[in-house]
């Protein structure tokens, strides 16, 4: 059985993915902002938010976390994005 310091080393590493790919996503959805701002587009759409908290749950619920677990994931990820998009509509 891997000691403390490896698993935490493990944890470490893993954080990093996540913080890349959460960067790589919000450039995208940098990307997106400036894609519905050129077709006249909202930079929110309510339907596609609820839509993206749906597919969390059922992301979720395939490794076994939460409903609730999912809601607070998606609910972080969609504040940023939103903050973000909204920057390219001001």
């Amino acid at each position: 059985m891997p000691d403390t310091e490896e698993l935490r080393s493990q944890i470490e590493s893993i954080d990093e993915q996540i913080i890349d790919l959460i960067a790589t996503r919000m450039e995208i959805a940098d990307e997106l902002a400036k894609a519905k701002k050129q077709s006249s587009q909202s930079y929110w759409d309510r339907e596609k938010e609820q839509e993206v908290i749906r597919r969390y749950h059922e992301l979720c619920e395939e490794v076994s976390l939460t409903e609730s677990d999912a809601r607070s994931i998606a609910e972080v990820i969609l504040k940023i994005s939103k903050e973000r998009q909204r920057h390219f509509f001001d």
